[in-house]
């Protein structure tokens, strides 16, 4: 029997959709990873928190997921202008290291941060570097087709040749939307807007490759096409990415994989909303840009910050305060506290049908909410409803035995989702505090601030929040 279907809002037709996989049974997702020239932010990590959430759902309604996220290893100019140095390339200069350095280290870095975040391993997680191959027979497919030419300074994709282009998750192509593409006049270029599959190589490029154009390096657009059919086929199922790649990236996308295909292909986009920080965007000139490291060294632990980035729907969106990631930091205590009640309890056999009557509607409106477009809210909500019929029950001793290991088995089922719960703790000794955090020291002395992260995480998950002071650590329970 195939799985029940999910309902969700596809870029492509503007409306909330039926999810009809290719494969019944099984789903294949391509998520847009990040380009790994520095830390990754919170509202970078955001979305894939989100993804997360989503193919967990997927998971959890027993669909086969196949996951693809692609890490940008090679540099690609902002924006897709066609002057100026790329990011990897400004960062390898700033840092003192080569490309290839410079993007294990924050490669290393962003996995260690999902980690932390609960979030699961791609199960193919291709880097573009190691798939120049590919792109370039992408291209060579394209201008054999027509769709794309060499120029004295690459290759370019040729947009006259795609009367959809623009269209399909942006709207009606307009000139206004072309000016914000920032393209630059080009005398190369047929059409101001065509974008480049093939930039040739600059004085001072650190990366680049042979290709039968010259020596250079691929265009930021082709490595997602190349990468996600060579894993998902040359149609899949779920596209995912930030709100800001609709436009030029993911429409260049659909543009150069369906010239080279004749195919569909995707024919699920999903689209996160940005991360706003105290009302506005997040940026560093704003004093408002913060890492996960940040905020971690501010006290607040990892589930704390997965449960906040999930109260709000994803095509909603959300404000970054402090205080409101104070408060799920309660609230996470508090349904952690909840459920630690419930395992203590003592029960006498037999069962409340009341309490089952809860259950059931706990889990009919927990999935309706990830079934309704991953609507996280409501999936919260059906677990804080379902904490406080318990509590009243836990309160008046009517909670039975089998009550009781239904409803830790329900928790579980819903923390495979959201995953803001975790493992249940067991209360810490000072002595094992002191040593953990004696160990912490260690490793700043060594310079090994990973792993002294690693321990304050580990502690904040556990409840005790460290305070680096001017006269040492101090510690507390929360």
């Amino acid at each position: 029997m195939a799985p029940p279907g999910v309902r969700l809002f596809n870029s492509a037709s503007r409306q909330i959709e039926p999810f009809v996989p290719l494969v019944p049974g099984q789903a294949g997702i391509y998520d847009c990873g990040p380009t790994v020239y520095d830390w990754q932010t919170i509202g970078n990590l955001y979305r894939y928190i989100v993804s997360d959430v989503q193919r967990r759902t997927l998971e959890y309604l027993g669909y086969r997921v196949k996951s693809v996220m692609n890490i940008t290893d090679v540099g690609h100019i902002a924006g897709d202008v066609d002057e100026g140095e790329d990011r990897m390339m400004i960062a390898a200069k700033r840092e003192g290291r080569d490309p290839e350095t410079l993007a294990r280290k924050y490669t290393d870095q962003f996995m260690a941060d999902r980690h932390k975040l609960n979030i699961l391993d791609p199960h193919v997680m291709p880097k573009a570097t190691a798939h120049i191959p590919e792109m370039i027979e992408l291209i060579k497919r394209l201008i054999a087709k027509g769709n794309a030419y060499a120029a004295a300074d690459g290759v370019y994709f040729d947009i006259s040749t795609f009367p959809e282009y623009g269209k399909r998750l942006a709207g009606e192509l307009t000139a206004d939307l072309v000016a914000g593409a920032r393209v630059d006049v080009n005398p190369n270029k047929r059409n101001p807007a065509d974008f480049a599959l093939w930039r040739a190589k600059k004085p001072g490029d650190l990366q680049f490759w042979d290709s039968p154009w010259g020596q250079g390096n691929p265009g930021w657009h082709i490595e997602c096409s190349a990468m996600s059919m060579k894993y998902l086929g040359e149609t899949f199922d779920i596209h995912a990415g930030g709100i800001d790649l609709v436009f030029p990236h993911h429409e260049n996308e659909i543009a150069q994989s369906e010239g080279a295909t004749g195919k569909q292909f995707v024919r699920y986009w999903i689209h996160f909303e940005h991360l706003k920080v105290d009302g506005e965007t997040m940026s560093k000139s704003k004093g408002n840009y913060y890492t996960f490291r940040d905020v971690v060294e501010k006290g607040y632990s990892a589930a704390a910050i997965r449960y906040f980035l999930l109260s709000v729907p994803h095509n909603k969106q959300l404000n970054f305060t402090f205080d409101a990631l104070a408060g799920a930091e309660r609230t996470v205590a508090s349904l952690r506290d909840f459920r630690a009640r419930l395992s203590e309890a003592k029960t006498e056999p037999g069962s409340n049908d009341e309490l089952r009557e809860a259950a059931a509607r706990a889990l009919n409106e927990f999935e309706a909410g990830m079934d309704d477009d991953f609507n996280t809210s409501i999936a919260l909500a059906a677990i804080h409803n379902l904490s406080r019929d318990v509590n009243t029950a836990l309160a008046r001793k009517r909670v039975k035995e089998e009550n009781k290991k239904e409803l830790l088995e329900l928790l579980t089922r819903f923390d495979s989702v959201l995953n803001v719960l975790g493992d249940q703790r067991t209360e810490m000794l000072d002595s094992q505090v002191q040593a953990m955090i004696d160990e912490r020291q260690e490793a700043r002395r060594r310079r090994d601030f990973a792993r002294a992260d690693e321990i304050r995480v580990e502690l904040a998950n556990r409840g005790i929040i460290l305070e680096d002071t001017k006269d040492g650590v101090r510690w507390k329970r929360k």
